[in-house]
């Protein structure tokens, strides 16, 4: 009895795996999911930006907006808020063509450096320590959770949303417990960002 319920056993694992039952799809690995906004139909993404950095030993909060441009050419921008001694300071950036365009209340006008980082796609790529850390359901959808560090060592987690390969929000993480959150609200609405003009700009 024993020897025929094992041959029916073996039987029905055989005829299992004849009807062409599928394996679960291995996860993606880290550089694949990062890589889905560049591969994906996204043209352009706005987001808010939330998050907390220090200064001279005072953590302020930042609260604003900004967007960034996949396609033609990687492009960003950001503006975001602060208050300090109860005065409200703005910071401004943009980053188009290797060049960043910052403007902040110490200048009257945008400083301009050549860098080959910025507030543009290509920094949420992953550098260096590329991690899968797995699938998470958000409000937006299923979602792809990676983390990986940009080229200025700078420690970020993403999380790119399953059904299309967009970014639904990045998180990065700096020394001190200072962070920024783009939390991405709309996708493909024509976003351009253009360079300040010239009479605005000054050469950092």
């Amino acid at each position: 009895m024993q020897l025929r319920r094992t041959f029916m056993l073996v039987a029905a694992a055989v005829l299992m795996a004849g009807c062409g039952i599928p394996t679960p799809a291995a996860p993606p690995s880290a550089k694949e999911v990062l890589a889905k906004p560049q591969q994906s139909n996204l043209t352009d993404g706005h987001f808010a930006v939330t998050g907390k950095i220090t200064n001279n030993g005072v953590t302020v909060e930042l609260v604003g907006d900004g967007a960034l441009v996949y396609k033609p050419k990687p492009a960003g921008r950001f503006k975001f808020t602060t208050t300090v001694g109860g005065q409200t300071l703005t910071i401004e950036e943009v980053s188009l063509d290797g060049t960043n365009y910052g403007l902040t209340p110490a200048s009257n006008k945008w400083v301009a450096t050549k860098s080959a980082s910025g507030i543009d796609p290509n920094a949420f790529s992953g550098a260096s320590d590329q991690k899968y850390i797995g699938e998470e359901t958000l409000p937006q959808g299923k979602a792809w959770h990676a983390s990986a560090k940009d080229k200025d060592g700078n420690a970020f987690d993403a999380y790119i949303r399953e059904s299309d390969g967009y970014p639904i929000k990045y998180v990065e993480t700096q020394t001190g417990g200072q962070n920024i959150t783009l939390s991405f609200d709309k996708y493909n609405t024509g976003e351009v960002i253009k360079a300040p003009p010239a009479d605005q700009i000054q050469q950092g």
